[in-house]
């Protein structure tokens, strides 16, 4: 019988795949970004305006990889009364002010209409990338 060679393509493989996790790391942090801002552009507007402060307040973090390997950002309000206008709070006399949960309105919006189609974008940027 013949003498049957095998050859590794070990490095090749390792080369793609360190392309690939390049590829998905700065998509999954463009996704996380996009995302964010399309939840600010919905979050504003359901803010109520009194001074203005609150609407002004929104800052978004940018997206970053953690050592665990996942990707996170985060939109942030740092006026101190934030959090008892978005979740409602109680009064002196004992009434309670009902939030208005302007945050967990606009995430619901943004993955009603963006997160999946900026998603399936992004699906669809890998793979390609992936098959070079």
């Amino acid at each position: 019988m013949g003498d049957v060679r095998f050859e590794s393509n070990a490095k090749e493989v390792i080369k793609q795949f360190e392309q690939m996790t390049k590829l998905t790391q700065r998509e999954g942090e463009a996704f996380v970004n996009d995302s964010l801002n399309k939840v600010w552009e919905q979050a504003v507007p359901l803010t109520p305006i009194k001074t203005g402060n609150l609407r002004r307040g929104y800052r978004v973090m940018k997206a970053r990889k953690l050592s665990t390997g996942r990707i996170v950002g985060a939109l942030i309000n740092n006026e101190k009364y934030f959090k008892y206008v978005n979740d409602g709070h109680r009064t002196k006399n004992g009434g309670f002010v009902k939030g208005r949960f302007m945050i967990q309105r606009a995430t619901n919006l943004a993955n009603m209409t963006y997160i999946p189609r900026r998603w399936k974008v992004m699906a669809i940027k890998v793979l390609k990338g992936a098959k070079k």
